[in-house]
């Protein structure tokens, strides 16, 4: 309950802020952000209103914040020393939105008089949105607020879907260039989060309102400023800290599965705190239970302590085996995000954005599962039927404090998951000569926190900047009371089912993951070649701390010679009754092993020095070197209670080099070259090894796994015709020496896989993109119905091969394949409308994602490389603006076609999956999910 304690601190700052600040009533202002062409912002830049005798000098983040009186037109001249003066007429302020502008202010030519260029707010926005497009410093795809504002996405999740070269897996794993969790990573506001996953490297994006969300930006290529471990994708998100207006947004939805609700549902009986996401500690190991396997086994060598053992067993809890009969209620969903500033003496600011997400649903699958023999004779058939019970809790609070060139901010974010899958299993296994019935009650409760305190500080007229970042972040997974129960009868028998005392478990484990950090850097512009050029230079310092513990039971008979055989026929929810634990009945075994607990530490330490670099109004080069020092040690034991100890070092140099040559203001060809890392986790090189009976594998770590090089290039051709209109051509080159792959261990056996973690010998990856962002004015450029129209796609193409070790036949092998958890293409498009004077907005999205290698196999020993087959997505969703347009109906049907996910065994040569040639592993259809929702936004 440790997660229960963290949360109640957060939520009653959340709830002391929200009320402090409620009542903080703002007059409408005109707010905005200067920047100049290389997207920097310019600190002290002045913003005079003319004819009102009003100018404010913009904060260290370029921005200003003006009060004036709604319903008027106004005139702005922006200027700073070494820029061009700017004239913006027909600024309009209106009440109860977003005044928002953002402006590009050009170098001046020193050899001429002042400039004063003119124009209107409304080409300025143009101006400033491609210079958004055009001018990131690596090869990157992103949105801005003001494109998020204009579609339904209520989280981040969402959002990413419209990133090219990105899809969603779940609606909140990204996976970006087809490559999976671990070569993907993730920053919010500027530091490195960790993964929300405590066994996979990946963030869960869905915990983020899109309405607190500034700007999302995906670094497809390094920069010496960027973490040194990613090479498909590096997410930014940026969430706003300083509101330009006061807001309060709630939302609730409610969603109908065509699978799942109003059905029957099953699980065992829910702890009071379930819907919130907490055991209520019915599921916890009992109290005065001893705190090791070592000393439980030990009772038994001494006087009565057999018989402590029997009272011990008994203290475990029967009744959570107990089935509970329910109805699937819909999906609910309720989310709030409330942001409000103030202005305080000497043109100080202080803001602050919160938010909470809840959702609860209940879901069914009936799972089918087999595994095959190499001549392809079904070793099993299952039948899952699963009963998922999730609740998730997500909140966020951001406070910050902007005066002049300083600015602090205190950030803040917490994630609860807890999920139960209930299922019962039931079918053949030949192997065994056995039918099988089988019930599982499968938890996982994971919990992340991670804090943030930063600062950013000009320190001179000439524009040195300092920002730093110290940062916490808390992941915590539990699996209180893992139970399986097994049953088995020789195929055909007439004969009753019977325990099977081998795979009857309960499981228990607990993990805990700190990690601390801290950076900064400076930032010094300096003039050569006639041009404004930029150095920084910065490091960092991460901590880890891991602690794993797991303990594992199995019900065996007391007394072998006095055992009442008549107890293995009860049924599964009778049979381990107290009357029932007994000298002529069971005992709990506990076969903890010593390998099944681990500690590590890890830490990374980072310096890098980075220049941006313009030969000339077209040509840009940014370039650096970065410099990583990763040490990684873990402790824990093998089987015969030898200490293991593993500790790694390792320096890593990581160059890089992004060239743009702008052909002119539209178009952009980008070159760039680099070397990224991918690292081991913990618990890939522990050799803690679990049984996951759902999936029916056992998954192990290994020691002597190593770091993965990644060289990287990429060339890509870019054209802004138009704001939010782009067409891009791009191929990319990745070679990966030492690759991480998840693969089959050679000492599997027909019904018992395992699985561990291997360095393939090297990979090769080769790829293209397309992107196109397209509105159809061009159609018709009076109309306001093409107007709003808006086409975007984007084609992701790869092929790859693998050379790879293989022990059977004791040499190198080269395999035409993806690495493991790549896809060989990707492709996303949609339609959107989005029409802000009828407040109307529609979206047709489509994705698929090609054969994703899900599992690696051994085709020598027989066991083929498991694949995702592809499916077709189709979302469609409607959206309108209603109370003055502060409500908002959202209809959202989540895919349509239904299709089935399938993970099928790749017989033949060929990947795409063939009926009657290859196999399938497993497979359900998840069902087409309708959601209707409604958002208010409360004028404040």
């Amino acid at each position: 309950m440790q997660s229960s304690s963290l949360l109640k601190p957060f939520l009653s700052l959340f709830f002391i802020m929200c009320f402090g600040i409620l009542n903080a009533q703002q007059p409408t202002r005109l707010s905005g952000k200067i920047i100049n062409a290389k997207n920097e912002a310019i600190a002290g830049a002045t913003v005079e209103v003319v004819g009102v005798g009003k100018s404010q000098a913009a904060n260290v983040e370029g921005r200003f914040s003006i009060a004036l009186e709604p319903g008027k037109k106004y005139t702005l001249i922006v200027s700073n020393v070494g820029y061009d003066t700017k004239m913006l007429e027909d600024v309009e302020v209106k009440a109860g939105t977003d005044n928002d502008i953002q402006i590009v202010l050009e170098v001046s030519n020193a050899t001429l008089s002042e400039v004063v260029v003119k124009t209107s707010v409304k080409k300025e926005s143009t101006s400033a949105l491609i210079n958004f497009q055009r001018n990131n410093t690596a090869v990157s795809s992103g949105v801005a607020a003001d494109f998020i504002k204009k579609t339904p996405d209520r989280n981040t999740g969402e959002v990413l879907k419209r990133v090219s070269g990105a899809s969603i897996q779940d609606n909140k794993y990204v996976v970006v260039r087809g490559l999976g969790d671990r070569y993907n990573a993730a920053i919010i506001n500027g530091a490195q989060m960790p993964s929300s996953e405590p066994d996979r490297k990946t963030f869960s994006f869905d915990i983020i309102p899109s309405s607190v969300i500034d700007n999302i930006v995906i670094n497809k290529t390094a920069t010496p400023d960027l973490p040194g471990e990613f090479a498909g994708g590096l997410v930014q998100v940026t969430t706003k800290d300083v509101p330009t207006r006061n807001f309060l947004n709630v939302g609730v939805s409610f969603g109908y599965n065509t699978n799942s609700t109003f059905r029957d549902f099953v699980s065992n009986e829910r702890g009071k705190y379930d819907w919130i996401g907490f055991d209520d500690g019915r599921r916890d190991l009992p109290k005065g239970f001893p705190s090791s396997a070592q000393e439980y086994r030990a009772l038994g060598n001494e006087v009565g302590g057999t018989q402590k053992q029997l009272d011990l067993t008994r203290s475990f809890r029967n009744d959570v085996y107990r089935q509970d009969n329910s109805r699937t209620a819909p999906i609910q969903t309720y989310q709030i995000a409330y942001g409000a500033g103030k202005r305080l003496k000497n043109d100080a600011q202080i803001g602050a954005v919160f938010s909470l997400i809840y959702r609860n649903a209940k879901m069914l699958y009936d799972v089918e599962r087999a595994q095959y023999e190499q001549a392809g004779n079904a070793i099993f058939n299952y039948v899952d039927e699963q009963n998922r019970y999730s609740t998730t809790v997500g909140a966020m609070a951001n406070i910050a404090y902007v005066k002049g060139r300083h600015k602090f901010a205190f950030k803040n974010l917490y994630n609860r998951f807890f999920e139960d899958n209930y299922y019962t299993r039931s079918g053949v296994n030949n192997n065994r000569l056995q039918d099988i019935r089988l019930w599982s009650s499968f938890l996982n409760q994971r919990s992340l926190y991670s804090t943030q305190l930063e600062g950013e500080h000009q320190l001179t007229n000439s524009g040195i900047k300092f920002k730093w970042n110290g940062n916490y972040a808390l992941n915590m997974k539990q699996q209180p009371d893992l139970r399986t129960s097994l049953y088995v009868n020789p195929i055909g028998g007439a004969d009753r089912f019977e325990v099977d005392p081998d795979d009857t478990r309960r499981f228990f484990s607990q993990l805990q993951d700190h990690s601390a950090g801290a950076g900064g850097y400076f930032t010094v512009p300096f003039n050569l070649l006639g041009e404004k050029q930029t150095f920084k230079a910065g490091g960092s310092v991460l901590l880890r701390f891991r602690d794993f513990k797991s303990r594992i039971f199995r019900y065996v008979p007391f007394s072998g010679s006095n055992f009442n055989t008549d107890l293995n026929f009860l049924p599964y929810d009778k049979i381990f009754e107290p009357q029932n634990i007994s000298e002529s009945g069971f005992v709990l075994d506990e076969f903890t092993n010593n390998e099944d607990k681990y500690f590590g530490i890890s830490a990374l330490d980072a310096g890098y020095a980075m220049f941006d670099t313009k030969f000339s109004d077209r040509v840009r080069l940014v370039w650096g070197l970065r410099v990583e020092f990763f040490e990684q040690f873990l402790r824990t034991k093998d089987r015969s209670a030898e200490q293991v100890v593993i500790n790694n070092e390792q320096w890593d140099v990581l160059p890089s080099a992004n060239l743009t040559f702008s052909i002119n203001r539209d178009n952009n060809i980008r070159a760039s070259i680099s070397k990224t890392v991918s690292r081991p986790e913990f618990r890939e090189i522990a050799p803690f090894q679990f049984y996951d009976y759902e999936s029916n594998y056992g998954v192990s770590g290994a020691p002597s796994l190593e770091s993965a090089d990644i060289y990287n290039a990429d060339l890509r051709y870019e054209w802004y015709p138009a704001p939010g209109e782009a067409l891009t051509l791009g191929g990319f080159y990745k070679r990966f020496v030492k690759p991480i792959e998840f693969r089959l261990d050679p000492g599997s056996n027909a019904d018992r896989r395992l699985y561990f973690y291997q360095n393939a010998k090297d990979a090769d990856t080769y790829g293209i993109e397309f992107e196109l962002r397209k509105n159809f004015s061009f159609l018709n450029p009076n109309s306001d119905f093409f107007q709003n129209l808006a086409f975007f796609g984007n084609l992701t193409y790869i092929f790859s091969q693998v050379r790879f070790s293989d022990q059977v036949l004791g040499k190198d092998v080269s395999a035409d394949r993806p690495i493991q958890g790549q896809s060989p293409y990707l492709i996303n498009g949609g339609f959107q409308y989005s029409a802000d004077k009828s407040g109307l907005s529609a979206s047709l999205l489509y994705n698929r994602v090609g054969q994703r290698l899900s599992l690696v196999g051994n085709n020598s020993l027989g066991f083929p490389d498991i694949y995702e087959n592809p499916r077709d997505l189709i979302d469609f969703q409607l959206a309108k603006k209603v109370a003055n347009k502060r409500g908002e109906i959202k209809l959202t049907i989540s895919d349509i076609l239904n299709q089935k996910i399938m993970l099928y065994e790749n017989v033949d040569t060929d990947k795409i999956y063939k009926k009657g040639t290859d196999r399938v592993f497993s497979s359900f259809t998840p069902g087409s999910t309708i959601t209707l929702g409604f958002t208010y936004d409360f004028s404040l």
